[in-house]
């Protein structure tokens, strides 16, 4: 027996007689059944060798199914145990299997040389098939050196799917290692899974409320609903929110948050409180259940609160892993008058098919997602542009992760006007909001979406500016550009219509390649004219213009620049400027010289 995987590892050869409990039918390697009792054997008997136990995972199995067909997924899996074969069909003490659809396993003596020759053999052969296949396959690894002997093999292999785990779809670092922080962490886990019903029984889980505001006159415009666990070991939501969602137990929770939601706002209102809308979190688990809108509109009759007293947030990727599911179940929220709110946009992947598709009633943009750009301009320019896409759509927009008054006054600058964060509030328990509602009794304002042409626009929003101007100058010139000049003679492109790039000789695609500096168009003499005359509109919104020559590579001509300041600070100047070509009458008025 033993002699039998020694030598061939795992493989079928010549077998007449199939074993389906021995043998997996598709791929014809070991079971992991088989695997597990010759494993645990194996290092049983051969206490003087290291061994690893290493998990492999095919990534993005399924898109290869869909893309190529379920034949081409299964010829991969078969093709993925042959590699195991001609990879360890030589090194003794050695034993492979598939645990399950795209999973497989395998044992071998452990020397970190060894080990990284096997995985590099690997990876070079699905290589080869993706070259084939015109389809970049990557293979995920999980290690775990077997440093604990009384563990059972199952153990070691829960502890190698782990590490598989911490770094799989990594396009970087695609090989894992089982380590402390990993069995800390799972040990935790255990811990906490172990505990949650309990601590749900007995009311260790409390609703917090953190308010949100209206930036321009500070309001009070609603507030989120959140979850803390009073216990002993300090669990933080980061510590068991995710452990929940997988386990199911995220939805057992929700009901709970949502029954104690509607019941503070039945409470508050029973007594006189103005209380404003409330969000509560609906989790990706929670779609699947077909019962989802009877539940939560059954909670706001058995309250009597008014549907939008209570709005919901969804994530992001919850879209993008149901679309279809997510669009039927909104449409109902709707028909029962509740609203819904988009949570952590940016974070996921489908944020423009989801702003497309989604009739959502507003837009949460977590200003963290942008912490760890090194260019800050960038992140800036990024935030911008979603917040007044979000209201050219007439979605209002809502940042959180608001700490610091440096960041309320970015944020005013670029038009945003709804906020959540520490800088005006943390969450708190349901007493203490309930005072902090009554201190602010006389400067609460319901959530209300505006037609963005309706708002009373702030000097410094310069981007509804150009929204505004663009709108008032498109019938009468369609040529216009937004530009921003930062230091020495750089005038850079923010926005701009075909026609300028028309007029200047060139296309937005070439622009964009070559980094071109509008001023390197000019005529040398004009360069500096040019920064003179944008240097001379000190105040907001003052208006200049000039007539300047350009050489692009259809000619020489005279155009008549109109431009705009719209915003000004020591490093930058952000202009909006109309632009007509005007050589026809130059020529002609010099020819009637």
């Amino acid at each position: 027996m033993l002699g039998e995987y020694i030598t061939y590892g795992g493989a079928v050869v010549n077998n007449a007689r199939f074993d389906a409990k021995k043998y997996d039918a598709m791929t014809q390697v070991y079971t992991k059944e088989y695997f597990m009792s010759e494993a645990d054997a194996m290092i049983m008997a051969h206490p003087e060798i290291d061994f690893s136990v290493v998990e492999l995972d095919v990534n993005r199995l399924t898109m290869i199914n869909d893309i190529y067909g379920l034949g081409e997924g299964d010829r991969l899996l078969k093709y993925m145990a042959e590699t195991l074969n001609m990879v360890l069909e030589e090194v003794e003490y050695s034993i492979y299997a598939r645990v399950h659809a795209d999973l497989f396993v395998f044992l071998c003596p452990y020397s970190k040389q060894n080990l990284n020759s096997y995985i590099s053999a690997i990876e070079k052969r699905a290589t080869e098939f993706s070259s084939n296949l015109n389809f970049e396959l990557l293979i995920s690894f999980g290690v775990y050196i077997v440093t604990n002997r009384d563990l059972s093999i199952s153990s070691m292999c829960e502890r190698a799917n782990l590490a598989l785990k911490s770094v799989k779809g990594n396009y970087v670092n695609h090989v894992g290692i089982f380590d402390k922080k990993m069995h800390d962490k799972a040990v935790k886990e255990v811990e906490i899974t172990s505990k949650m019903n309990a601590a749900l029984m007995n009311g260790e889980f409390e609703v917090y409320f953190q308010p949100k505001h209206n930036l321009d006159g500070e309001k009070l415009i609603g507030a989120e609903a959140l979850v803390r666990w009073n216990s002993p070991d300090n669990y933080t939501p980061s510590d068991f929110i995710h452990i929940f969602e997988e386990n199911g137990f995220i939805m057992k929770l929700d009901y709970y948050v949502w029954e104690e939601t509607c019941k503070f706002i039945s409470s508050a209102q029973s007594v006189g409180v103005n209380v404003p809308p409330i969000s509560v979190n609906v989790s990706r688990v929670d779609l699947y259940n077909p019962d989802l809108v009877n539940i939560l509109m059954g909670l706001v009759k058995k309250y009597a609160i008014a549907p939008n007293l209570l709005k919901l947030e969804f994530t992001e990727s919850a879209y993008s892993e149901s679309e279809q599911l997510m669009l039927s179940v909104m449409e109902e929220f709707h028909q029962h008058g509740l609203e819904v709110d988009m949570d952590d946009f940016g974070s996921g992947y489908s944020s423009l098919n989801m702003l497309k598709d989604v009739p959502i009633d507003g837009l949460k943009i977590d200003l963290r997602f942008l912490d760890k750009s090194n260019d800050e301009r960038k992140s800036n320019r990024i935030l911008a542009a979603v917040i007044h896409m979000a209201k050219w759509l007439g979605i209002p927009a809502i940042v959180e992760g608001v700490e610091t008054p440096e960041q309320v006054s970015h944020l005013k600058n670029l038009g945003c006007t709804m906020v959540q964060g520490f800088y005006f509030a943390k969450p708190m328990p349901a007493k203490q909001f309930i005072q902090y509602i009554k201190d602010r009794e006389h400067n609460i304002e319901p959530v209300v979406s505006k037609p963005f042409d309706e708002e009373v626009l702030d000097p410094d929003k310069w981007w509804e500016y150009v929204i505004s101007d663009c709108e008032a100058v498109l019938e009468m010139h369609d040529c216009y550009l937004l530009c921003d000049r930062g230091e020495g003679e750089e005038l850079e492109i923010i926005l701009a219509s075909d026609s300028f790039y028309e007029v200047f000789g060139t296309t937005r695609e070439r622009m964009y390649n070559l980094r071109c500096n509008i001023t390197d168009f000019f005529m040398e003499r004009d360069k500096e004219r040019v920064m003179a005359s944008l240097d001379s509109l000190k105040d907001y919104h003052s208006i200049g213009q000039e007539i300047y020559r350009i050489s692009c590579p259809l000619g020489t001509f005279w155009i008549h620049v109109k431009a705009r300041l719209l915003e000004k600070n020591e490093e930058h100047g952000v202009y909006f400027c109309i632009v007509d070509n005007i050589t026809q009458e130059i020529l002609t008025a010099m020819k009637g010289i």
